[in-house]
C-alpha cells in the first residue's frame, strides 16, 4: 500500500467516525414529522434542544469539510487521478460513478454556510434550512459507504499481518 492510501484510509476512519456521529445526533434532532419554525423555537428554548442543534450544525459541516476537502483528493490520488479545485475533485469522482451531480454537492455547501450562521433571526427560514438538511445527512452517509466500498476493492486496507483484506 502506497502512501496516498495510507493517508485515505486514516481519512476514511476519521469519515466513519464523523458519519456515526452526524447519524446519531441527526437521528435525536429531527424526531419530530414536521420541521416548522414553531417546533424550532420550542427546540430552542430547551438547552439540551439548543445543544442538538448546534451538535447537529457541527457534524454535519465536519462531515462535508472531510468529504470534499480531505476525503476527495486523497481518494482519487490513491487511485492515481489527479486532483485539484474541490468542484473539479467532485466532477473527478462523478466521472468515476462515486457521486452524482456535483451541484447538488455544492448546494450542500452553501446550505451548511447558512445553517452555521445561528443568529438567523427568522425561525421560518432556519427551519427550512433544516428541512432541506434532513435528507442529505442520507447523502452524506451513503458517500462515507461509497467511499468506503470503492477504498476496499480498488486498495484493500492492511491487516495485522501486513497482508491486504482482499
Amino acid at each position: 500500500m502506497n502512501p496516498a492510501q495510507q493517508r485515505c484510509w486514516q481519512t476514511l476512519g476519521v469519515v466513519e467516525k464523523e458519519a456515526f456521529h452526524l447519524r446519531d445526533v441527526a437521528g435525536r434532532l429531527f424526531d419530530a414529522p414536521e420541521l416548522t419554525a414553531d417546533w424550532l423555537r420550542r427546540l430552542l428554548e430547551d438547552p439540551a434542544g439548543r445543544d442538538r442543534m448546534e451538535a447537529f450544525v457541527g457534524k454535519f459541516s465536519r462531515l462535508q469539510d472531510t468529504l470534499i476537502d480531505k476525503l476527495l483528493p486523497q481518494f482519487l490520488a490513491a487511485v492515481g487521478e489527479k486532483t485539484g479545485t474541490a468542484l473539479d475533485n467532485l466532477h473527478r469522482v462523478e466521472r468515476l460513478q462515486l457521486l452524482a451531480d456535483p451541484d447538488q454537492w455544492l448546494a450542500m455547501r452553501q446550505l451548511r454556510n447558512r445553517l452555521v450562521h445561528e443568529y438567523v433571526a427568522d425561525l421560518a427560514e432556519l427551519a427550512a434550512a433544516l428541512r432541506a438538511a434532513r435528507p442529505l445527512v442520507d447523502a452524506l452517509l451513503l458517500a462515507a459507504q461509497t467511499f468506503r466500498r470503492a477504498a476496499e476493492n480498488q486498495f484493500p486496507p492492511l491487516q495485522r499481518d501486513g497482508s491486504t483484506a482482499g
